[in-house]
């Protein structure tokens, strides 16, 4: 699922996110979509996003895991650093959302790309803590989606800078949609030539 994001700095060197647009629509479309369905549909649509991306880290020794292209360029571990810190963030935000709140101490500004994109909190140098803090993270949005129902409100929205806004439901399928765009990302740098063997 390779949306085709690709990351540039604007005059200020912030990073700027790109997405053709067909993709855009393919996946606002695919959000509201899967969002609208059962629990067990939205879990197995958010399984497959954590199956290829735990795929694509298996075998890698720590050195793979750290190698970079660049020292402006993410690592594998950066990457997942940052899918980590994305799937805690999503399950805070339905968890909220759910209940029918806005996430209390965040605001509007939060709903722009320079708030949002590339946000990275956790920080990992073994492959082994990455892989697990990805499985406990995903274990707890399981365990929310699990817990949607008649109750679950899905009238308060947050926006995400490129989906636009999205209820509780919603978020938790914009994660497959979030890792199946680093997963890619992470088959792409494995696959470079002086990638360490």
């Amino acid at each position: 699922m390779d949306l085709q994001i690709r990351y540039s700095a604007d005059r200020d060197g912030a990073k700027k996110a790109t997405i053709p647009e067909d993709s855009r629509v393919w996946a606002a479309s695919f959000i509201r979509k899967h969002g609208a369905e059962e629990n067990e549909a939205i879990e197995a649509v958010v399984q497959e996003g954590q199956d290829a991306l735990l795929k694509a880290i298996t075998g890698l020794s720590d050195a793979q895991a750290l190698f970079k292209l660049s020292e402006s360029e993410w690592s594998i571990l950066d990457a997942m650093a940052h899918v980590v810190t994305t799937k805690r963030v999503v399950v805070g935000l339905c968890a909220n959302l759910g209940r029918g709140e806005r996430p209390p101490g965040i605001g509007p500004e939060w709903e722009e790309e320079r708030a949002q994109d590339g946000i990275t909190i956790e920080r990992f140098t073994a492959i082994a803590d990455a892989r697990a803090a990805a499985e406990t993270a995903h274990g707890e949005l399981i365990g929310l989606i699990r817990g949607f129902d008649a109750a679950t409100d899905l009238e308060v929205r947050f926006r995400h800078y490129i989906f636009g806004a999205l209820n509780a439901r919603e978020w938790s399928v914009f994660q497959r949609i979030h890792d199946g765009d680093h997963t890619p990302q992470i088959e792409r740098l494995r696959a470079v030539p002086g990638f360490p063997q």
